[in-house]
């Protein structure tokens, strides 16, 4: 894998990477999670372990945990290529710039998130240049997309280091979203309203200081993507940019489907060649409505320490002991 290239990218693709899986997060949010609940389905990924069929009992700390059931566990990806880009070889696939894990719990009503930092450390799959697992190291969990087919087998190579990472939970399904998808969402919704506060107008004339447009097209991810001679240039100036953007972008989505029942489909459709997914089409359109009432938990960002690593770049190291707790919170219940 050529690692040096993929992280030349990441400035620029990987600011839209995370935008078009939160947009994916808010759709399942207003839209309505869409899935068949845990209990009424046959696990779908059979190296996972069974969490029906028995009772698991975990300890911890001295206290007795069950594991908890009717959960759906929804691996949210961004990742950092064009759609319709080949894989050369089985360790090109694109790096994973955004991971959300959403948790749908339908007996407490209530759906969970864990967003997951693109940079931290934790055991991955390698893969050799012809597909063969050359083992395991540990490494920034984005790159563990970056080995397998650049499509499915990246996927659960992917969902594979998630579920490691969090003490082997099992991760039933995965939307994984290429780039070039947010002009189509954002056209998708008619547009969103924004006044600029930089000057863009070196990118599109009319995007100039102070002016109210409503973007279209390559001008949504002009707003949402450049960084560079933009402003002050800093991540945090554009990462507030995202979060205008995806509040408005979110609510025009959400109107448009409490008006039109059959917009879930239609925006499926639309954004299925961007979309690698092991979830069905009529399942997603089935459970459209199901979950459009829960509780939105608070977002659960694990803790941990950022550091420059020996090869220079950056390495997130999580907090194994508060992350435990935070999994025995999310998916198991105390034994009394």
């Amino acid at each position: 894998m050529n690692r040096n290239w993929d992280r030349k990218k990441r400035g620029v693709q990987g600011a839209v990477a995370l935008l078009i899986a939160a947009v994916i997060l808010a759709l399942l949010y207003q839209g309505g999670l869409w899935l068949e609940r845990r209990n009424q389905k046959p696990e779908t990924r059979g190296d996972y372990r069974q969490r029906y069929a028995y009772d698991t009992l975990v300890e911890y700390d001295g206290v007795s945990y069950r594991e908890r059931k009717n959960l759906t566990t929804i691996l949210l990806m961004g990742i950092d290529r064009a759609s319709g880009v080949e894989s050369s070889s089985y360790r090109n696939g694109g790096q994973a710039d955004f991971l959300r894990l959403l948790v749908i719990d339908s007996a407490q009503k209530r759906v969970s998130q864990i967003q997951i930092d693109r940079d931290t450390m934790t055991p991955i799959t390698v893969l050799g240049v012809l597909g063969n697992q050359s083992g395991i190291r540990t490494s920034q969990i984005c790159l563990s997309h970056g080995f397998g087919d650049g499509k499915e087998q990246s996927c659960e190579l992917t969902a594979n280091a998630v579920s490691n990472l969090l003490f082997g939970t099992a991760i039933d399904f995965y939307i994984a979203m290429n780039l070039d998808g947010i002009s189509v969402l954002n056209d998708m919704a008619g547009g969103v309203t924004v006044t600029l506060e930089d000057d863009f107008s070196a990118l599109d004339p009319t995007m100039t200081k102070g002016t109210t447009l409503t973007l279209m097209g390559e001008q949504a991810e002009y707003f949402v993507r450049s960084r560079m001679n933009i402003g002050v240039g800093t991540n945090e100036a554009r990462m507030k940019r995202q979060q205008q953007y995806i509040a408005q972008l979110t609510a025009l989505l959400d109107g448009r489907m409490r008006q039109e029942q059959e917009f879930v489909g239609t925006l499926y459709d639309q954004l299925e060649p961007y979309l690698i997914t092991n979830i069905s089409r009529g399942r997603l359109i089935n459970e459209a409505w199901a979950s459009r009432d829960y509780e939105r938990a608070a977002l659960i960002e694990p803790e941990g320490t950022h550091e420059i690593g020996a090869d220079g770049f950056m390495q997130f190291h999580i907090d194994e002991t508060a992350l435990q707790q935070e999994v025995l919170e999310l998916f198991y219940d105390r034994v009394e």
